[in-house]
């Protein structure tokens, strides 16, 4: 199709300009057919975030369930996509939430920058379920200057980007709090 237009190009403009008008023109047509016939660029999987800075504030989201990679995990997680901002060695906050009806706490080794978190889940919410109710929630004294966290969220999956897996691969991994 480019042979083509470039030859069907080449006569037309050297009857209506110079041959170095067609030369031109056909080169800049061969050229713009090739950047057009690139691959997209790569996009990122996330395309907003948002950002947690109150005890009050609630990450809601259901969490379809696939049965089958879980059949295999002794201790399936939930991941979710989050970038902690704090001034000091440590955040001043933590996670907690419900999960299938479970009253969750948990403890995260945070770092600098976005990193997947790994949290832990009981097997006994996944049993049978199609998909998991999930209320997130920060704990401990976050503000909105210096200590908060950022979710990401991505149009295109629907929200939060957060999802059951049956292990943590290569996430920030969080332990259950006791009590």
């Amino acid at each position: 199709m480019t042979a083509l237009l470039g030859l069907s190009a080449w006569p037309t403009v050297s009857v209506l300009g110079t041959p170095r008008t067609a030369f031109v023109v056909t080169f800049g047509l061969m050229a713009l057919l090739d950047l057009a016939a690139l691959p997209a660029r790569s996009s990122t999987a996330y395309d907003d975030r948002q950002a947690f800075y109150r005890t009050d504030q609630v990450l809601a989201a259901q969490v379809p369930i696939s049965p089958t990679p879980l059949q295999t995990a002794e201790a399936p997680v939930l991941t979710l996509l989050v970038e902690p901002i704090f001034a000091g060695a440590r955040p001043q906050f933590g996670l907690a939430g419900d999960v299938g009806g479970a009253a969750l706490t948990w403890v995260c080794p945070f770092q600098h920058g976005i990193q997947r978190v790994a949290l832990p889940v009981p097997t006994m919410p996944l049993a049978g379920a199609a998909s998991l109710d999930v209320r997130l929630h920060l704990t401990g004294s976050p503000n909105r200057e210096s200590d908060y966290l950022l979710v990401y969220t991505s149009s295109a999956r629907g929200g939060v980007l957060i999802s059951l897996a049956a292990d943590a691969n290569g996430a920030t991994m969080c332990a259950l709090s006791p009590g």
